[in-house]
């Protein structure tokens, strides 16, 4: 299985909107940690490419003899992104951005047919796992409103899987619609362009460590939280396609939140 892991290091120089973590060595620390835990770590992925917008100058032989050592094939993208579009409609345009020119000039992610993305400075404890047991060629985590009481329906973007050819239809370009000033983020925008289709989440929960690069905060779940995550899986609430039991079960969730909130 393919891994791709989008990054931003250098980003001194320019003023990228909500970010919060900019030390290039701190960042730089962050993408090398996440690249060598998936040569070391991920057993079921083959191929990585990692692809980075600010063009930094860095000598990854020794990840990529690392890589060969472990019988995988490392693959390093930089370029230099669009930062005045950034910085006046976020890093969503960024993200965006990096997966088109990785997909136009990526050797490894031109002879596959899907590929797992995630945010270069995570690590997933759990990949094999989720790779094992995730048969579908798009599975992506989808937060409905309702439940997580957020102004919009959204579709996470640090993790997903999806195929070349739904990517290339229906994603690639999806970035340009991105304006983070006026609350349009990337992941609302995924949302809009796949709510019609019948997609599935992961059947685990991704256990996620690092740190948002827009709030700081670590992505590591509390013992409760992890908790509630699981049963979000369990019923499906992160299903854009969901059985009736799990639309039951969702609007049932729906409902009890409600209450609970009015009661507050």
């Amino acid at each position: 299985m393919v891994l791709l892991l989008t990054g931003a290091i250098d980003i001194r120089n320019f003023d990228v909107p909500s970010t919060t973590i900019v030390n290039i060595d701190e960042r730089l620390s962050q993408y090398l940690h996440s690249i060598e835990y998936a040569i070391c770590n991920y057993r079921t992925i083959s191929e990585i490419v990692f692809c980075e917008n600010t063009d930094y100058n860095f000598d990854y032989t020794n990840l990529q003899q690392k890589a060969l050592r472990n019988r995988k094939k490392l693959e390093i993208l930089s370029f230099i992104g669009n930062y005045a579009i950034i910085q006046q409609k976020g890093k969503g345009f960024g993200e965006g951005e990096i997966i088109k020119y990785a997909l136009n000039k990526s050797e490894i992610l031109c002879k596959c047919d899907t590929f797992f993305k995630l945010t270069g400075r995570l690590i997933v404890k759990n990949m094999d796992e989720i790779v094992e047991t995730t048969q579908s060629a798009n599975s992506f985590i989808y937060h409905p409103k309702t439940i997580y009481q957020i102004p919009a329906n959204h579709i996470e973007t640090f993790l997903y899987k999806v195929s070349k050819d739904l990517y290339i239809k229906h994603l690639i370009n999806a970035f340009e619609r991105v304006d983070e000033s006026r609350s349009r983020y990337l992941e609302h925008i995924f949302y809009e362009q796949l709510s019609k289709f019948d997609l599935y989440s992961f059947k685990l929960v991704p256990r996620i460590s690092g740190f948002s690069g827009s709030s700081g905060n670590s992505y590591v779940l509390e013992t409760r939280e992890l908790i509630l995550q699981k049963i979000n899986y369990c019923i499906g609430v992160h299903n854009l396609k969901k059985t009736i039991f799990e639309k039951i079960m969702t609007q049932l969730l729906s409902l009890l939140l409600k209450i609970r909130r009015l009661l507050k």
